[in-house]
């Protein structure tokens, strides 16, 4: 028998967009900003986080590492765990901070910034690691 998902889950809406918590990303699929944004919704939802509740910090931390291992899957090597928490944490602070302006303070720039950071969510979180190699030209 099929069972029904009757949990209640985080939604948060910004401008147009709905985030809807998830607790992962499809498989072989490159997760989205968006996908990055509701995965911290699910680990900072107190129910998932236990009695202590989880910070921030440590909600970004186990998802740095998650993002790591699934693009490793997709056989794509990363840049360190740390700098990708850094990544999450800073794009999570900016939705926090459009998604808890208050309504009489939402005029036509907030406007601009969440449609800004709505289509930038639609953009693949890029955490791959480029190698630069840098030429030095010597002369005579």
């Amino acid at each position: 028998m099929e069972s029904l998902d009757t949990e209640v889950r985080a939604r948060k809406t910004l401008g147009t967009v709905e985030y809807v918590e998830s607790s992962g990303f499809a498989q072989g699929v490159l997760p989205t900003k968006k996908d990055v944004v509701q995965n911290m919704l699910y680990l900072l939802q107190p129910k998932r986080a236990g009695q202590a509740q989880r910070s921030k910090e440590d909600a970004a931390q186990l998802l740095a590492e998650h993002l790591q291992e699934h693009w490793l899957v997709c056989n794509l090597h990363t840049i360190a765990t740390q700098n990708i928490k850094k990544l999450i944490l800073k794009m999570y602070e900016e939705f926090t901070r459009l998604y808890q302006t208050r309504k009489q303070r939402q005029n036509q720039a907030f406007s601009e910034r969440a449609d800004r950071f709505n289509e930038s969510s639609e953009k693949l979180f890029d955490v791959t690691r480029i190698y630069c190699r840098v030429i030095t030209w010597t002369c005579c």
